[in-house]
């Protein structure tokens, strides 16, 4: 088992705040480092530590009520945020179905070539988790759920090991009108080596990213 992996594994397992998994993502990176150097090989080391999440309850049982408060705070804030997600994923959906839906091609605002270059922009820079990146391209609202480790939850949602992307398989556009605001609605279809995600993107009429949902 890859290390990169098994850190991973570990860290979905565990009851704290991002930080900590963050640190404790990096110290087993460095014993896998370590014991690589002494010539044992990736699967002896992962048998060495034990399965992922034998290893995630240990730790867990040393955490401090602070750090467990933390992770669940942060539960909490990951529930509302998928919620907010969700209810904008099937707003969008609904908005297929408006008399005012149009096609990209008869927009006077969006341009067919610019949306489909700015959702391959966004779903790249997700991809090579430009987080920091991404913050230019989004609305205010966007901010919080673009943050770096509420995307990396929610990754872990479709699945622990994506692979290297291949490509977006399809793209299909479409312009929605509602309260008086115009936006440019796109769903894409990325195959990556180990799975296939499908992407519901929204842009408003400055191309700046409004919605963003993945399954």
């Amino acid at each position: 088992m890859k290390a990169e992996r098994y850190a991973k594994q570990v860290a979905k397992y565990l009851k704290c705040s991002g930080n900590r998994k963050r640190e404790i993502k990096k110290e087993i990176l460095s014993d896998f480092q370590a014991a690589l150097e002494e010539g044992k090989t990736p699967e002896q080391i992962a048998w060495d530590m034990g399965e992922p999440k034998a290893l995630a309850k240990e730790l867990n049982e040393g955490f401090s009520e602070t750090e467990k408060k933390a992770a669940g705070r942060a539960k909490v804030l990951r529930i509302l945020i998928c919620a907010a997600v969700i209810l904008g994923a099937l707003a969008c959906l609904a908005w297929w179905a408006l008399p005012k839906t149009r096609q990209i091609g008869d927009s006077k605002i969006f341009s067919e070539s610019a949306v489909k270059e700015r959702t391959e922009q966004i779903i790249g820079m997700f991809d090579k988790k430009d987080y920091k990146g991404l913050q230019e391209y989004v609305t205010e609202p966007m901010r919080e759920v673009m943050e770096e480790e509420v995307m990396e939850q929610n990754r872990q949602y479709i699945g622990s090991d994506w692979g290297e992307p291949e490509g977006i398989s399809s793209i299909y556009m479409a312009e929605i009108s509602q309260f008086g605001g115009r936006y440019a609605v796109v769903q894409a279809t990325a195959a990556y080596e180990n799975v296939s995600v499908v992407y519901t993107l929204s842009f408003d009429e400055d191309m700046k990213l409004a919605g963003f949902y993945m399954r």
